[in-house]
């Protein structure tokens, strides 16, 4: 840094501090946590399906990719309260990469194999070392680097998942090819991977996130998070490839605000949703390399308050590390790839800090947020939605590849997901949750499903259709469906046609409301109706046709098991039940309400239902017709 450019406190915005600062309070504790000699840092959490060393790896790469954004910052303003950490973090991840990466050592990390989980890490690590070129890697004498190097070719060639995993082939070889000199062979294999993942573009500046076949954040955090980095690094390797890669990112940024609520929550929706803040990890990134259609007061917004969000909540584990959870501490939201070190994916979000305090991104006069405004997406075959400050995606025609059902079909399968309602776990194996979802059990079986392989049939900003079918391979149940879903204010129109191979119990599920112990709640249940209000929120779910009864799915205490919901420890979700049989076929229709507890929770009046034609009318929103195909 030179000294005569050092910009003041005074000079500096205070946004860019904030970042900064934000950083910092991550960092602080896992550089207490560091120990001489150990070549990770021991963040408690449950250990993940992969091994040790994998483990041990993640809790490596994923803080030191924090710590990179962080340096890189300190590079254009820095304070002296800074400068401890500053070193003390310089000194250990140095020594820790050594250790890490010396296969006589008793802290080597393993080798990387075929479709192991270093080959992950070793991908994030080409550009982390890009990041902290200044301060670390050119600080290493040629055994040293010679070392790291060795260890980082163990993975040249290993199997990787066909899905955004490919682009961690990319980056360990491009800087194999930094260091070691162009390889035809390594160029070779690099543009082979690229034409893997532009074979999983969707349009709309959505990607099907490949063997997966799944369209959630990882569309963020991954699809438009290695291809802007890669244009910042090796945008001189192919010109065309990164004009393509720019246009769907500018693409995808056209309405990706609308996936955030005013307060900067976005919906959970999909795996690894424990990452939190990543969400936001193109949005800098993409102004940073001109790929951005959004103004840099805009961007600024987006990633701020989607920041605060969860910093404002309480997110630490015991150790003061980032927790397993979404807006506290969760364990039970854990994948099976998931431990301690895996939420610090987050550093992703801290993109920002690339940018100079200088910068517009910092001294633009914030943006507002947006007002309602439904788009359709054609590529994700998704609806997302502003509605009254919130964020609500519609899920209209999700794949879930096989090799995904283990991570729980739920994550992608509900009809819809809403900020500040999120989801609720399953009770147990093989028994789908409630919530947002149709679901179907078999007379005599323990066994609910609910809604996996999905074809869409219409896509619009007011409406979706698509059919699935409910039931699996162990008892042999089918139920076919035909959904159709409207949308006006919080309110949802369902319209399910089911026809029963079986004799079953069909339940449909409303959001759920999610509450904590020093919370009032007030359930009510009718003939026709199931009603669940807090001070500043309200569920309502109304039967309009063809259902027999209401029912609810609730944890009120500690004695009702263990806690299920991802928003707070307890919860209730309003269920309508209907009774089919072998053969038969039924209509079912609802009305369902998540959002303020105000006037616009008043139940409807059904004015007219039949096959194709729906009329309703509310005291406040007035009437409202639904024409069905």
């Amino acid at each position: 840094m030179n000294e005569d450019s050092i910009p003041t406190a005074d000079s500096v915005p205070a946004s860019y501090r904030y970042w900064q600062n934000a950083a910092k309070g991550l960092l602080e504790p896992l550089l207490a946590l560091m120990q001489e000699g150990e070549a990770h840092i021991p963040i408690q959490g449950k250990a993940s399906d992969h091994c040790l060393d994998a483990d041990r790896l993640e809790a490596f790469a994923r803080p030191f990719l924090l710590f990179c954004h962080w340096e890189v910052s300190l590079r254009n303003y820095r304070e002296e309260s800074d400068l401890d950490a500053l070193e003390k973090g310089k000194a250990w991840f140095r020594k820790a990469l050594l250790l890490g990466t010396d296969s006589q050592s008793d802290q080597f990390f393993g080798y990387s194999t075929n479709y192991r989980q270093h080959s992950v890490e070793m991908g994030l690590l080409g550009i982390a070392f890009e990041m902290s070129r200044e301060w670390l890697w050119d600080g290493l004498d040629a055994a040293e680097r010679e070392q790291v190097l060795l260890w980082l070719e163990s993975d040249a060639g290993n199997g990787h998942h066909w899905n955004n995993h490919l682009f961690f082939g990319v980056f360990l070889l491009e800087f194999l090819a930094a260091e070691r000199g162009e390889n035809p062979r390594y160029r070779a294999a690099i543009d082979w991977y690229f034409e893997e993942l532009e074979r999983m573009y969707s349009g709309d500046g959505w990607y099907m996130d490949g063997s997966n076949q799944a369209y959630d954040f990882y569309n963020a955090y991954a699809w438009h998070f290695y291809p802007l980095w890669w244009i910042r690094l090796y945008s001189e390797k192919d010109v065309e490839r990164c004009q393509r890669f720019s246009d769907r990112t500018r693409l995808f940024l056209e309405n990706y605000s609308l996936f955030f609520a005013d307060n900067g929550e976005h919906p959970a929706f999909g795996r690894s949703i424990a990452y939190r803040f990543n969400a936001t990890a193109p949005i800098a990134l993409a102004y940073l390399v001109g790929a951005s259609p959004l103004s840099p007061a805009e961007s600024r917004s987006l990633c701020t308050r989607n920041l605060e969000f969860f910093l404002t909540r309480p997110i630490e584990q015991s150790q003061g590390c980032l927790s397993i959870g979404w807006v506290d501490e969760f364990p039970e939201l854990a994948e099976s790839y998931s431990c301690g070190g895996s939420p610090y994916w987050a550093a992703k979000g801290f993109a920002p800090l690339l940018l100079p305090p200088s910068d517009p991104f910092w001294t633009e006069e914030a943006a507002a947020p947006e007002g309602d405004r439904s788009v359709a997406l054609q590529g994700p075959n998704l609806v997302v939605r502003k509605v009254n400050g919130a964020s609500e995606i519609v899920n209209v025609g999700t794949q879930i590849g096989s090799s995904n059902t283990r991570f729980g079909v739920h994550k992608w399968g509900r009809l819809s997901y809403k900020s500040g309602w999120g989801f609720t776990l399953p009770k147990g194996d093989g028994l789908y949750p409630l919530d947002g979802s149709l679901t179907a059990q078999m007379k005599g079986s323990e066994l609910v499903y609910g809604r996996h392989g999905t074809v869409p049939l219409a896509l619009e900003s007011e409406r979706m259709a698509c059919m699935y079918s409910l039931g699996g391979k162990v008892d042999g149940l089918q139920v076919s469906v035909e959904t159709s879903l409207f949308w006006k204010g919080d309110w949802q129109l369902a319209v399910h046609r089911c026809r029963a191979c079986q004799d079953v119990t069909l339940r449909f599920g409303s959001y759920s409301l999610s509450y904590d112990e020093d919370q009032s709640i007030l359930v009510e249940r009718g003939e026709t109706m199931v009603e669940a209000r807090t001070d500043e929120k309200a569920m309502v779910l109304q039967m309009v046709a063809g259902y027999e009864a209401v029912g609810l799915d609730e944890r009120a205490s500690e004695s009702d098991g263990p806690r299920r919901s991802i928003q707070a420890p307890f919860h209730v979700t309003g269920l309508l039940l209907g009774e089919l049989g072998a053969g038969e076929s039924v209509c079912l229709v609802s009305l369902s309400y998540a959002g303020a507890n105000s006037e616009a929770a008043k139940p409807w009046k059904i004015l007219s239902c039949d096959d194709e034609y729906i009329q309703v009318e509310h005291p406040t929103l007035g009437v409202w017709e639904v024409r069905d195909f």
